[in-house]
């Protein structure tokens, strides 16, 4: 009865932790924006921070072009709620939420703060591409890697900065 408690305590303890305290395995650093993760059982768990109180956002393409690419953006609104959303890139300057596409929402384990001018958000998704949007997200999957962000918290709102970079997951 004792180990049956002690193993409960301990998944609860581990259940319950933020991912505000974890260990990220790989990191990029771009203009001032980075972004880290790390893989746990069926997810990969992602830090991204840049200097704005506008959104952030990342996107995943195995091609250099924004078309096409899985695009992750997320803010913390002005009444201080996290908010990271799923999004489709049709073309350059034409993207829909997955709400608006009617396609599942993965993104899970939200969380974010936001300290002198720098905006930090955390979340996690499947590794499994799930619908026609995603991208498996697979330790070791080469994509070319979108990162931007904005002064503005409206998701419609141009990007100050974007750039990419070839990774490896």
């Amino acid at each position: 009865m004792k180990l049956i408690t002690a193993v409960l305590l301990f998944l609860n303890l581990i259940i319950s932790t933020p991912i505000e305290s974890m260990q990220y395995n790989q990191v990029i650093t771009r203009n001032k924006m980075t972004i880290s993760w790390s893989y746990i059982n069926d997810r990969i768990f992602i830090e991204m921070s840049a200097p704005t109180e506008g959104w952030i956002a990342i996107g995943f393409n195995t091609q250099i072009s924004i078309s096409n690419t899985y695009l992750i953006m997320g803010v913390i609104d002005s009444n201080n709620k996290v908010v990271v959303q799923e999004h489709y890139v049709i073309s350059p300057g034409n993207y829909k939420s997955f709400e608006a596409l009617g396609a599942k929402i993965s993104v899970k384990n939200i969380e974010g703060e936001r300290h002198q001018h720098v905006t930090r958000l955390r979340f996690s998704l499947p590794i499994e591409a799930i619908g026609n949007y995603k991208r498996s997200l697979e330790q070791g999957a080469g994509y070319i890697l979108t990162m931007a962000y904005s002064l503005e918290k409206d998701f419609q709102h141009h990007s100050i900065m974007r750039t990419s970079a070839k990774i490896k997951l």
